[in-house]
């Protein structure tokens, strides 16, 4: 496994693209940092705009293994700081601007190190002290407006060519967990981790032969968005970064730019499936969606929107510990089962060659046989460090040689196909799989936008919200779409935004569960 230096990382690659790149990128979003003129983005530009940036952050003190909380809003910006943070050897840690700010905090407030803090200056007030005592405190907006006097102080103290170099295993980025379940856990992705997840990206990227824009509507401070820019910047793919993953600001920018790869998490895809159907992604020949289950409606649906003959979804089943694990890619000639078919789980795919390896073992830890249940564990190459907030939660999912438990609850088949039954803490008693169950409902139900199965003391009750303008989902409709399924309550109608939801659109089941008193039956 070949380790990593400073030139394959984020500062260096961009640095060294911006004198090769075929096109400008795109964006939807202005930035301080770098200038986008008429929603194009010089590569150049950006570039230099990351070799100020870590100027700058030498000037304010900011050094090697320095830990940063980062707390900005726009990918861009993210990009940049990232960029410039690394490149002088401090180590961001990254916060969603969709992190509430107590989540936020109480995320930091166990952390053992000594933090700086680079803010937004409308996030400003939710840290009113600095992080730590003698810490530096950058507002982003304001290292801008003194980009001049920061050049002149630091113009003697040159960055060394590709960044300043550390080790592989020493920590390079920081990125959350959803906290679906409780406090984000704060993900520290060392150098060789987080090369090894967008080296086997690169591979998998270079196969797709993309010629057109590749367009991304992630969480800027995701895991997955930060190994995809390196993984973009290596192959030399001209990127479209979408800030806002609004339907009617998607279909501008898929219309104006027409990208031939579109990736975005799972949740988002099904707010858009009505953009597929008006044509906005008739230029889009790979979809990609990851770190959740993907409902096969929404697939079918997005694939019946593109024009492209070959079109094709490619789903990765993923973690943020330790980056993708397996995949399938789906056509729009898509094998259906029977109903017990698709109960039996969500079909995720095969392990990843030559990245990741999946066994599936009792609550022992004792593999079980081919298509029983049990705990999915991973072994894979960009596997992460550990948690900086829970130090103790690591330990208890990593295993004898390297297994890491997923927390997930699954099975693999007798040729390696690995089905998603659920999350281990959300297993249900009265059916095998709870997504599954999702899956088919909204499949039949083509009103609905979000069906959420919850086990209660009065057995499965399904939490449904309507598509906008839908008419609710009458009795008949209902009984006639869950005859041959296990038994469940008469449906919860709620509205989709009474539904919690994480940063990257996950449902928060317990969350959702402690409001059901609260919502009218």
């Amino acid at each position: 496994m070949r380790l990593p230096q400073s030139a394959d990382l984020l500062y260096s690659q961009l640095v060294a693209l911006s004198g090769k790149a075929k096109r400008t990128w795109a964006a939807d979003h202005t930035s301080a940092a770098v200038a986008v003129r008429d929603g194009e983005v010089d590569v150049g530009e950006l570039a230099e705009a990351t070799q100020r940036f870590a100027r700058g952050v030498q000037a304010a003190g900011i050094a090697a293994e320095d830990w940063c909380v980062v707390r900005l809003e726009k990918p861009l910006d993210v990009l940049v700081a990232v960029c410039g943070l690394t490149a002088v050897g401090a180590v961001p840690v990254l916060l969603s601007p969709g992190l509430e700010a107590d989540a936020a905090h109480t995320a930091l407030k166990t952390v053992p190190h000594s933090m700086h803090l680079l803010v937004a200056r409308a996030r400003a007030e939710e840290f009113p002290d600095a992080l730590a005592v003698d810490a530096a405190r950058l507002v982003w907006e304001d290292v801008w407006e003194q980009d001049g006097e920061a050049d002149a102080a630091t113009d003697t103290d040159a960055l060394p060519q590709h960044g300043v170099e550390r080790s592989p295993d020493s920590p390079y980025l920081v990125t959350h967990t959803s906290g679906t379940t409780g406090v984000p856990k704060l993900a520290v992705h060392t150098r060789a981790s987080f090369y090894q997840q967008s080296v086997i990206q690169t591979r998998m990227l270079r196969l797709l032969r993309l010629r057109g824009y590749a367009a991304f509507a992630t969480s800027p401070v995701h895991i997955r968005t930060l190994s995809a820019l390196l993984t973009g910047i290596t192959a030399g793919v001209s990127l479209l970064i979408l800030g806002s993953e609004q339907p009617d600001s998607v279909r501008e920018q898929l219309e104006r730019w027409r990208p031939e790869y579109l990736e975005t998490h799972p949740n988002t895809f099904v707010t858009w499936e009505d953009l597929a159907d008006a044509g906005a992604m008739s230029s889009v020949r790979v979809f990609l969606a990851t770190f959740d289950a993907t409902h096969p409606r929404t697939v079918d649906r997005l694939l019946a929107g593109s024009r492209r003959r070959l079109a094709v979804f490619m789903e990765v089943y993923a973690q943020s510990e330790v980056g993708p694990i397996a995949f399938h890619v789906r056509t729009r000639r898509r094998r259906r089962g029977g109903v017990e078919t698709e109960l039996a789980g969500h079909r995720v795919g095969h392990a990843i060659p030559g990245y990741a390896a999946i066994r599936v073992v009792d609550e022992n830890g004792t593999a079980v046989p081919r298509g029983q249940a049990g705990r999915i564990q991973v072994r894979a190459k960009g596997r992460f460090a550990g948690y900086l907030n829970f130090p103790e939660k690591f330990t208890q999912n990593l295993f004898e040689e390297r297994w890491w438990d997923t927390g997930d609850w699954g099975s693999l088949g007798r040729g390696g196909t690995l089905r998603l039954l659920d999350r281990q803490v959300e297993r249900l008693e009265g059916a095998p799989s709870g997504i599954a169950l999702e899956d088919v409902l909204l499949s039949r139900i083509p009103d609905l936008a979000e069906v959420v199965v919850l086990e209660t003391e009065e057995g499965l009750l399904p939490v449904i919200a309507g598509r906008p303008g839908a008419e609710p989902v009458g009795p008949e409709e209902w009984s006639a779409a869950t005859g041959d399924m296990p038994a469940l309550a008469a449906p919860l109608s709620v509205a989709w935004e009474e539904i919690p939801r994480t940063a990257t659109g996950k449902v928060r089941r317990e969350v959702l569960r402690g409001r059901l008193a609260d919502m009218e039956r």
